[in-house]
């Protein structure tokens, strides 16, 4: 009997000592058997590195600290293309945790029943919490789980309208051929995603209602700045996508309908988060 695909989960961390131990105890609680934990300390400057030390003597634990601070999104790409050995990879933000134990272990079954070789990613979904709130983050699909192409993923992302990064467990090589985490910026991971599925779009993608854990909201969120550059920045990635969409023979009325729906829901979020933080 041939060995379970190996999967990676990638812990980047930087001054997160409120958090990083707690993701770190839901990463080792993952039941999958071929597993490997990656801790990328972005060179922390609080006490993170010395919480870390605690776990270092187990054998699925890997921890690599950068010389320097790269900053969030290069601090991704580094851990994917030079930290990351697996087959398989899923990101855990060092401010987040897994509640399901079994995630990763449900989210390979689901990939080998369809095929290994014809899936490109799992998406599951989290529940986002903060101190004042708790709520589910659900796709609007029918059923529990849905196998759909990745074309479909990228032209009805709008419809569907809802992403979890701790809850997708993407193919390692697919998403570095893609270009993963290339854009720093607010939505560098959604961008990713969508990118790999514009370069992929016959291959097959698993959207599943199944709860892998809580993406916990506070202050220090990058997803919560209101700085209006930042956010420009971050909606001309949609045009960019947009371009690439029509090169890969998308056609015309398909990316001017995605891009209007992008720019509508985009625009909508941020003056809602706006109003809602002044208020």
């Amino acid at each position: 009997m041939s060995e379970s695909p190996s999967v990676c989960i990638m812990i980047p961390v930087y001054n997160q000592e409120r958090f990083i131990a707690k993701a770190i105890e839901s990463a080792l609680r993952q039941d999958y058997s071929n597993i490997e934990i990656i801790i990328a300390d972005d060179n922390s400057t609080d006490s993170t590195a010395a919480i870390i030390a605690n776990f270092l003597g187990k054998p699925s634990i890997t921890y690599k600290r950068n010389g320097v601070n790269l900053g969030r999104v290069a601090n991704y790409r580094k851990c994917l293309y030079e930290y990351a050995k697996a087959d398989w990879v899923i990101n855990l933000d060092a401010d987040d945790y897994f509640t399901n134990d079994q995630y990763i272990s449900q989210a390979m079954q689901a990939i080998k029943k369809n095929g290994v070789d014809k899936t490109l990613f799992y998406q599951g979904v989290n529940i986002i919490k903060s101190d004042r709130f708790e709520k589910l983050n659900e796709p609007n699909i029918k059923s529990g789980e849905a196998v759909i192409t990745a074309g479909d993923f990228f032209l009805n992302y709008f419809k569907r309208n809802y992403f979890s990064h701790m809850s997708t467990l993407y193919h390692r090589t697919s998403a570095m051929a893609s270009d993963f985490y290339s854009r720093d910026v607010i939505s560098s991971d959604i961008f990713s995603l969508l990118q790999l599925c514009i370069n992929n779009s016959n291959k097959d993608v698993i959207v599943s209602k199944n709860i892998s854990g809580v993406w916990y909201q506070h202050s220090g969120n990058i997803s919560k700045s209101l700085n209006l550059k930042k956010h420009l920045n971050n909606l001309r990635l949609y045009a960019q996508l947009s371009s690439l969409a029509k090169l890969k023979g998308y056609s015309k009325w398909q990316i001017l309908n995605w891009l209007a729906k992008a720019g509508f829901i985009y625009i909508r979020s941020y003056l809602y988060s706006f109003v809602r933080t002044k208020n």
